[in-house]
């Protein structure tokens, strides 16, 4: 993931789990909305500001495990978005409330 992206996401989250709001986990990790595929991509949105989000936990636990555990209301919540999708229009539900993510660390209540 480039550097960039990670600065980014970083200042917006200001380094809490963008959906529990915690700064106290033992572990975050950055999470792909639309997912990168075994084989990867050349989809350009993959890796911009509007598809990651800063979660506590791992893909097995905190706010990362319950998305990977419960991905039918994480697609409800935009957490998780269909690789046909620009994760920029699709809206996502964090501890901001309800807002849409862009490629420059911004963010835009819905």
């Amino acid at each position: 993931m480039p550097e960039a992206t990670v600065r980014t996401v970083h200042a917006r989250s200001q380094k809490r789990c963008e959906r529990c709001g915690t700064d106290q986990a033992l572990r975050f990790s950055l999470h792909h909305r639309k997912p990168r595929g075994m084989g990867g991509t050349k989809d350009p949105t993959i890796n911009s500001p509007a598809n990651i989000v800063l979660l506590c936990g791992s893909g097995t636990e905190g706010c990362h495990g319950w998305i990977e555990s419960h991905r039918m209301e994480a697609y409800e919540d935009g957490l998780l978005v269909y690789r046909i999708d620009d994760p920029a229009e699709i809206p996502v539900t964090l501890r901001y409330g309800t807002v849409y993510l862009d490629d420059v660390g911004g963010l835009q209540q819905c």
